[in-house]
């Protein structure tokens, strides 16, 4: 077992990775009994790992029609047992994809099960969870995931290393990091084609979503033995100021999908500019900064064509520049 000391965090992060408002998380707190944090010397509020998994939870319920006064005291198991009743196995409406088997590292990310998607998107099927600090343990190595899920308050500096050595401990072929706050150059950084970071919340759909993009896009060629020249750069499809309209607009659809793709193309762009930078600056890695460059640029254009599906069934209004 591990001697590890149990993560605590503070309201911020909390309401980020959960998306419920601070106001509210008090407000569960002292009218509910929903949650108990410790008190630091400081008389500040700092939640555990379990609280965070559990109010993650009792958000996809508030969210699905239950009262917080009926689930509010509820065990995590028993939460996420009355999440599994709710949850109806949808027709299948043709050949179903193979589940993606995913190990989570973290405590506050949704009910991956309880997803119903279409016949076209592979859905995750968990294997493992664990906490971020047996990302390395040789019993999450057994279960031989394809793709790792982590979960962290804060991206720092040591978070892309760390990523990339639990992926190759594990075997697993790509991560999704999904996170309160962060750098945008730790964000540029980690959005490779292999590693995709999502700014928090996000929510069951959005994750499974992500993961097909990063395991089941078309195979791109790479900086031995094919042609990078072929990777044609389109120009960017919205402009930055399009993308914050989209993010600061309130939509019809019972999901955020348009804010969040808008904040991966956020990363995206910052990753194709960073890579072009790199790839200016030093010679020596030219051509795999130049082929990094193309394929970001290639990656966006597939998701500004999501974009503008969705800006069209949303009927948004965009501006012209």
């Amino acid at each position: 077992m591990s001697n590890r000391k149990e993560q605590l965090y503070k309201i911020g992060a909390i309401s980020r990775l959960t998306g419920i408002n601070p106001v509210t998380i008090r407000v569960w707190e002292t009218r509910y009994g929903a949650v108990e944090p410790v008190r630091t010397d400081g008389k500040q509020r700092m939640y555990s790992e379990n609280e965070l998994a559990r109010l993650s939870l009792m958000k996809q319920l508030t969210d699905g029609g239950d009262s917080i006064g009926v689930i509010a005291r509820l065990s995590l198991e028993d939460l996420e047992e009355r999440i599994r009743e709710r949850t109806k196995p949808g027709e299948p409406t043709g050949k179903a994809k193979d589940p993606i088997n995913t190990v989570v590292l973290g405590h506050g990310i949704p009910l991956l099960s309880t997803v119903e998607m279409s016949s076209g998107v592979a859905p995750l099927r968990l294997v493992g969870r664990y906490n971020p600090d047996d990302a390395l343990s040789e019993e999450m190595r057994m279960v031989e995931p394809e793709l790792l899920i982590f979960q962290t308050a804060t991206l720092q500096p040591e978070t892309p290393s760390r990523v990339r050595e639990a992926v190759h401990h594990s075997g697993a072929k790509a991560a999704l990091v999904i996170y309160a706050f962060g750098p945008k150059r730790i964000v540029a950084r980690m959005t490779n084609g292999i590693f995709l970071p999502l700014r928090a919340p996000v929510n069951a759909v959005e994750i499974t979503l992500a993961a097909n993009y990063l395991l089941h896009r078309q195979p791109s060629p790479g900086p031995d033995g094919e042609s990078v020249g072929e990777l044609e750069i389109q120009p960017r499809a919205f402009s930055e100021s399009q993308l914050w309209q989209i993010v600061n607009q309130p939509n019809g659809i019972k999901c955020e999908c348009p804010q969040h793709l808008s904040q991966i193309l956020f990363s995206l762009n910052g990753f194709e500019a960073y890579m072009q930078e790199c790839g200016s600056q030093n010679t020596e890695d030219t051509e795999v900064h130049q082929y990094l460059h193309k394929v970001a640029a290639q990656s966006r254009t597939h998701l500004e064509s999501a974009m503008k599906r969705l800006v069209e069934h949303e009927s948004l209004e965009l501006n012209k520049n």
